[in-house]
């Protein structure tokens, strides 16, 4: 081959066989191979130095490629996902990226990252920190998103080497999540309108809010951050148009297209936000949801704060905000023939199989008419509170 044919040379220890090549003018040292029956002699480990060199002979290597790829991660990938991902995605992303990737890829150049190398990555992840496989899963796919980002930018020529890589099987599944029933919003609501929590007044506005909050997410099935954003110049009365998300104090489009339409708004809600709205000083704009400042309401503060000391002196277990979204999907499914594509439109999914995969859940022994009479069972609690 013309070019550069590298330097092939065994380890301290001898078991081994180790390559130094240039790229740009810099030295980039690279592992090959064990020293074993396969690969006795240079000779034996040169064919694949001269697959490692090819496209660096041919000049379609970047300088960028002899980079760790902790550094390409912080230096490209970092600022490329700040330009092109929502704030909560950029967080999470962060999160998974410094705690546990960058620490164990500070001396694995980018040239020669291999497919075992993110194996043994993922399994050291499960080994040391317990790491269950929805982690895994998104440690892979930061992983493969930096070599893609490389491929994109001419930095590597080679197929990605994350792709493929399997997660270690003994990886723990995510645990079961929880679906709010109709009747379990029934008693939701009326916890939170009626409970007492000893020492300790809760204004009826808040209460209010806190109501709206859930009912937002049940009745409307929006997402906490949709819910967060939901402004009353978005509502009309019969529908409300979801025309932001807020995450923390970003503001930002919902999460997809098909997020951005307007959803029905059913008899119980319109109560809860026409009661609201009496009691917050009657706003024909700014968030249905709003903090004492005026700026949106904190979801986890009024969660942490109101919702679960009123639940716990009610003694009603708090299984969090998307328990509500999943729950309409549930109930969604049991009062329709077509309740898979009435769930899809509700929580505005632009796959059907994550409406199904994610938010549906099993309802044993449901039948039309069992959940049209807790249906009738909420309405009539709503009346009674009017």
């Amino acid at each position: 081959m013309s070019g550069q044919k590298g330097c092939i040379y065994k380890s301290k220890n001898g078991k081994r066989w180790f390559a130094r090549y240039r790229i740009a003018g810099k030295m980039v040292f690279c592992d090959l191979a064990p020293v074993d029956d396969a690969y006795r002699t240079k000779k034996d480990v040169q064919p694949l130095l001269n697959e490692i060199l090819l496209p660096v002979n041919a000049g379609r290597v970047k300088p960028e490629s002899a980079m760790t790829v902790a550094d390409y991660g912080d230096n490209y990938w970092l600022p490329w996902v700040r330009e092109k991902c929502k704030p909560s995605t950029v967080s999470g992303y962060k999160f998974v990226w410094e705690s546990y990737l960058a620490p164990r890829l500070q001396t694995i150049r980018l040239r020669d990252f291999r497919t075992h190398d993110a194996a043994n990555i993922l399994a050291d992840l499960h080994r040391s920190k317990g790491s269950g496989r929805n982690t895994l899963k998104h440690a892979k796919g930061i992983l493969s998103g930096i070599f893609t980002l490389a491929r994109n930018q001419g930095v590597l020529d080679a197929p990605n080497p994350v792709q493929g890589t399997m997660l270690p099987k003994k990886a723990s599944a995510p645990s079961q999540t929880h679906a709010t029933s109709l009747q379990e919003v029934v008693d939701l609501l009326d916890a939170i309108e009626t409970a007492q929590v000893k020492n300790k007044t809760i204004a009826p506005v808040i209460r209010r809010k806190a109501r709206a909050a859930l009912a937002l997410q049940f009745f409307a099935g929006l997402r906490p951050g949709e819910a967060r954003g939901a402004r009353w110049e978005d509502y009309d009365g019969k529908s409300l148009t979801i025309a932001q998300s807020i995450w923390q104090t970003h503001a930002t489009l919902p999460k997809t297209e098909a997020s951005a339409v307007s959803v029905p708004i059913i008899e119980p809600l319109r109560l809860m936000l026409a009661e609201l709205r009496e009691s917050d000083g009657k706003p024909t704009s700014g968030p249905i949801l709003r903090g004492p400042t005026g700026a949106p309401l904190n979801l986890d503060n009024l969660a942490r704060r109101v919702i679960r000391p009123l639940l716990e002196a009610a003694k009603i277990e708090w299984h969090g905000w998307y328990a509500c979204r999943r729950g309409v999907a549930t109930t969604l499914t049991s009062l329709q023939r077509d309740s898979c594509q009435s769930s899809k439109g509700l929580l505005r999914h632009t796959s059907l199989a994550t409406t199904q995969r994610h938010y549906i859940k099993d309802v044993p022994e449901n039948t039309l008419q069992a959940m049209i009479q807790l249906e009738a069972l909420f309405s009539q609690c709503s009346t009674t509170k009017q």
